[in-house]
C-alpha cells in the first residue's frame, strides 16, 4: 500500500511532463502558417535617426503560408496593415520589409503595393493595407530563420529614405 502511494504520485508527474513538452514543442511560430510580426515603426529608429519627427505607425506584416507534409513554405502572401500618424499632411510613397540588421540599411526584399488612396494623405493620419502576393518561398524562410536581420520601413515623400522604422522580432502565431 505504502508503495503504492508513490508510483502513482510518480507516474501522474511523468505523464504532465510528458504533455506540458510536447506542448512547447508543438507551438513553434516559425511553423505557423499565419506568422504575424507587430510592429511600432518611429523615426528614432532609422538610420540615421530621424530627430524632431512626431510620428509613427502601428501595426503589422502577417505572413499567410501554405506549407508542404514537411512543412516546408511552398507559397507565401505578405500582408502589411498599419495605422501611422504625422504631425501634418503626408505623402507615403513606400512600405517595406528591408534586409539590415539593427543599426545598418538594407536593401528591399517585400514590398507593398500602395494605392493612389494610400499615397496622400491631408491630415497625416491613415491607414494601409497591402497584400504582396507570390513573395518567393526562400525570402519567406530567410525572414522566419533570422527576423532580427530584418526591418520594416515607411518611406515619405519628405523622407524617401525611410520616416519610420522597426526592426523585426519574433511572430505571434495566429
Amino acid at each position: 500500500m505504502q508503495r503504492m502511494r508513490l508510483v502513482i504520485p510518480a507516474i501522474l508527474v511523468g505523464v504532465m511532463a510528458l504533455v506540458v513538452i510536447g506542448g512547447a514543442t508543438a507551438k513553434k511560430p516559425a511553423l505557423s502558417a499565419t506568422p504575424m510580426f507587430k510592429l511600432n515603426l518611429k523615426p528614432s529608429q532609422e538610420v540615421p535617426p530621424i530627430k524632431g519627427l512626431k510620428a509613427d505607425a502601428v501595426g503589422s506584416v502577417t505572413f499567410d503560408l501554405t506549407r508542404n507534409a514537411a512543412g516546408a513554405i511552398t507559397s507565401g502572401d505578405v500582408v502589411f496593415y498599419f495605422n501611422y500618424s504625422f504631425p501634418g499632411p503626408a505623402t507615403v510613397n513606400g512600405l517595406h520589409i528591408h534586409q539590415g540588421a539593427k543599426g545598418a540599411n538594407g536593401g528591399i526584399v517585400v514590398g507593398a503595393v500602395l494605392s493612389a488612396n494610400d499615397a496622400a494623405d491631408t491630415d497625416g493620419v491613415g491607414n494601409i493595407t497591402s497584400v504582396v502576393t507570390g513573395t518567393s518561398p526562400a525570402t519567406l524562410q530567410a525572414i522566419l530563420d533570422n527576423t532580427r536581420n530584418y526591418y520594416v520601413n515607411l518611406h515619405t515623400n519628405v523622407n524617401p529614405s525611410g520616416a519610420l522604422r522597426e526592426q523585426m522580432h519574433n511572430p505571434q502565431k495566429r
